[in-house]
């Protein structure tokens, strides 16, 4: 059975979601009625008396899942976890690899910007093509 709140797969005879906790509702009886009576040396009592468990039952109860206790409304602004909806996060920082590379990134690229600049061609003579400084 398919939960239909979190599409978990469960048993067919699971009256709760494994994962999320939703009560799952019981499938639809059949509106099929056999034509053929079940056979009498199946195992189970009298049809005529009334249902009663196979021979080789083993009752197998399941218990409900505790439910989680309602939370708050969120707070408009606060970062919420995705998995479970608590507001008790710790908000997440740039890592100090990054600011290093930053820092130092700035520093390369002020300095090689200095040295390109300083660096010139010669003056050059438009009449004759003489090159100096």
């Amino acid at each position: 059975m398919v939960c239909p709140k979190c599409a978990a797969q469960n048993r067919d005879d699971s009256r709760y979601c494994r994962v999320c906790g939703l009560e799952l509702l019981p499938p639809r009886p059949s509106s099929y009625i056999p034509s053929v009576p079940p056979e009498s040396g199946s195992g189970y009592s009298n049809p005529s008396a009334g249902y009663s468990q196979p021979p080789a039952y083993s009752q197998n109860f399941q218990q409900a899942p505790q439910v989680p206790m309602p939370m708050a409304a969120p707070i408009p602004g606060a970062v919420c976890c995705p998995r479970c909806g608590s507001t008790s996060v710790m908000k997440g920082s740039t890592p100090l690899w990054a600011v290093l590379v930053a820092v130092i990134g700035f520093f390369l690229v002020c300095i090689l910007s200095l040295l390109f600049l300083l660096v010139k061609d010669p003056n050059r003579c438009l009449n004759c093509g003489l090159e100096f400084k």
